[in-house]
């Protein structure tokens, strides 16, 4: 039981659940990340519902939600996702909101329109920076997706608000540092004189080149790996050795340390052209504010030349240091926690 706990946002993913709580100071507080692949069971949501109501006995904590899950192919359509998910949250004992990308913010359950509320997560990440500042790129650097909200005046200008037309424009990309298939950032890579060419089958994904490349945390390795087996450097050596039509043997290392970072260097040369692309679409200078979250945002960092480059930790509090930053891998959730302080009275 967390005492301190009077505000909490909740993102309901395809495949995480993902938790920020803060207290009445607006510290964070509490900071959950649970596998819970709807994907497979959209059941599998009871028992995520049972343990966020274990979290405090207060009843009257705000809670905001927001979701992508609708988006799982279980589902014969989002709106019936989307409605399968709500009607499972009506348990969640607490004050409990869904964020809208309306004017109103917030909405309670029986919402008019469902529109406003899917796959609106990242929208909230937008609003809540908005309060802070004028200018920005904000890129929220997942486990999945790659999500682009561009902040002018104080207002979020992104023109698309489903995955069809954010594809469209670039406001998003379908690619991200754990559960995307290699074969997804490059048919192909260049190894010395020769065209190392991927088969596109799912035999690896990203997690094992970041993993290979040592850049991911065991706080966000949490996915099956493609193969169901151990998340060791040199499982990952396996599995992606298996993506270029090779068994591992030792005296392949270099070799596929080599391919691995060039395929990681591919998927953040990737991200970093769209956000060029973007700065260029909505007419903002070149060395723009850009701020990142998400669990791969140390890595993106570390890929820009622009100096103007900050975390979404900073716009947060926590007396834990190493509270704001986790809470930041979770960047809806976060935000929706920080939105209902300022706007649910």
């Amino acid at each position: 039981m967390n005492k301190k706990l009077l505000y909490l946002g909740i993102d309901i993913g395809g495949a995480h659940i993902k938790i920020v709580g803060l207290d009445q100071f607006q510290n964070i507080c509490l900071i959950k990340y649970r596998k819970c692949y709807l994907w497979k069971d959209p059941k599998k949501l009871k028992h995520e519902i049972n343990f966020i109501n274990s979290l405090s006995n207060n009843k009257n904590i705000l809670c905001g939600l927001t979701m992508t899950a609708e988006l799982c192919d279980i589902f014969p359509d989002r709106l019936t996702g989307a409605k399968i998910i709500l009607n499972e949250c009506k348990k969640i004992k607490f004050n409990t909101f869904l964020y809208s990308n309306s004017e109103k913010v917030f909405e309670k359950f029986q919402p008019r329109n469902l529109s406003n509320l899917i796959s609106m997560n990242w929208h909230s990440i937008g609003r809540y920076l908005a309060m802070f500042v004028n200018n920005a790129i904000v890129i929220d650097f997942g486990s999945t997706t790659t999500d682009f909200v561009c902040i002018k005046n104080g207002k979020i200008m992104n023109k698309a608000f489903n995955d069809f037309t954010r594809l469209l424009n670039g406001e998003i990309l379908y690619t991200g540092l754990i559960r995307t298939p290699i074969f997804a950032i490059k048919q192909n890579i260049k190894y010395k004189s020769k065209t190392i060419n991927i088969i596109p089958e799912y035999f690896s994904k990203t997690s094992d080149i970041y993993r290979v490349n040592k850049k991911i945390k065991k706080e966000f390795d949490i996915d099956d790996e493609t193969d169901l087996s151990d998340k060791s450097i040199r499982g990952s050596y396996k599995r992606i050795a298996r993506s270029f039509g090779m068994d591992y043997h030792s005296k392949d290392k270099s070799f596929i340390e080599t391919l691995s970072k060039n395929l990681m260097n591919e998927q953040l040369n990737m991200i970093l052209k769209n956000t060029k692309q973007l700065l260029n679409n909505f007419n903002m200078k070149k060395n723009s504010l850009i701020i990142l979250s998400g669990i791969g945002q140390e890595v993106l960092k570390d890929s820009f030349k622009n100096d103007n480059v900050k975390l979404l930790s900073d716009y947060f509090k926590s007396k834990n240091l190493s509270n704001k930053k986790l809470a930041t891998y979770h960047a809806p959730a976060a935000c929706i926690a920080g939105l209902l302080t300022e706007i649910i009275e």
